[in-house]
C-alpha cells in the first residue's frame, strides 16, 4: 500500500504539517502515489512533551497527479495548520526496481490566509529483487518554513519481516538543518489498511521525543 508523507517539515514548531506524503506518520516520502481514481486516508496522533498532535490526510490521484489537502490540530495552538500538495511520477517503478516523483506543496495556518510556507521534494525508491521486500527512499528538496528556507532531504527503508509486519527506519532534515529520526513498526490489518507505530526524536534537542500511532486506509489494489 503506498503511504502518503505529505511535506516533510515534521521536525520542528512552527511547522507544516505534511511532507508534500509526509507523509502519513512518515517523514521521508517514496516515489508512489494512490492508485488512478482511487483515494485514500491517512491520519496519526503525534504524543510529545507538549501533548498530543492530531492530522488527518485524505489524498485523491486524477489526471495521473495526487492531490492532497491536509490538517493539524497542534497542542496549545488554537489556530489549524494545513497543507495542499500534489504529487506526480517522473519514473514508474513497474518494470524497473526504482521509481522517481516530484512532489509540491503549500501550507498555512487558519489563522493566516495566505499561503507563506512551500516545499518541493524528489523522492526515489529503490526496491531490489522481484519481492521488494525491502524498500529504500531518498528524498532531496528544498523548502521555505516562516523566514526559514533552505534544502531538505531524508533516508528511508522499509524491511517486510511477514506478510504482514515491516521494519520501517528513517532520518529526515528540514529547511532549518534540524534533523529527526524515527524507528517503527508496520501491521497490514488487511488489504488497503495498516497501522503504524513510530518513535522518534530531534537529534540535537534531548527533551524532542515523540511517539506516533499511523492508521492508514486505502482501496484495495
Amino acid at each position: 500500500m503506498h503511504v502518503y508523507r505529505a511535506l516533510p517539515l515534521l521536525l520542528s514548531a512552527p511547522m507544516l504539517p505534511f511532507t508534500t506524503h509526509a507523509a502519513a506518520s512518515l517523514l521521508v516520502d517514496d516515489a508512489g502515489i494512490t492508485d488512478a481514481q482511487q483515494c485514500q486516508l491517512e491520519s496519526w496522533v503525534r504524543h510529545t512533551d507538549a501533548g498530543q498532535e492530531w492530522t488527518a490526510v485524505p489524498a485523491c490521484t486524477l489526471a495521473d497527479t495526487e492531490w492532497s489537502l491536509g490538517l493539524t490540530r497542534a497542542p496549545g495552538e488554537a489556530a489549524r495548520h494545513w497543507a495542499l500538495g500534489a504529487k506526480h511520477v517522473l519514473v514508474a517503478r513497474a518494470p524497473r526496481q526504482w521509481g522517481l516523483a516530484l512532489s509540491a506543496g503549500i501550507g498555512g495556518n487558519t489563522y493566516r490566509p495566505r499561503a507563506d510556507d512551500w516545499a518541493l521534494n524528489l523522492p526515489l525508491t529503490i526496491a531490489p529483487g522481484a519481492q521488494e521486500r525491502v524498500q529504500l527512499h531518498l528524498n532531496l528538496g528544498w523548502a521555505k518554513q516562516g523566514a526559514v528556507h533552505g534544502r531538505t532531504d531524508g533516508i528511508g527503508v522499509e524491511i517486510g519481516m511477514t506478510r504482514r509486519w515491516s521494519l520501517l527506519a528513517e532520518t529526515a532534515q528540514d529547511a532549518a538543518r534540524e534533523r529527526g529520526s524515527q524507528l517503527g513498526l508496520r501491521r497490514v490489518l488487511w488489504p488497503g489498511a495498516s497501522v503504524d507505530l513510530l518513535a522518534g526524536h530531534l537529534h540535537r534537542q534531548r527533551d524532542s521525543r515523540w511517539i506516533t500511532l499511523g492508521f492508514n486506509l486505502a482501496a484495495p489494489p
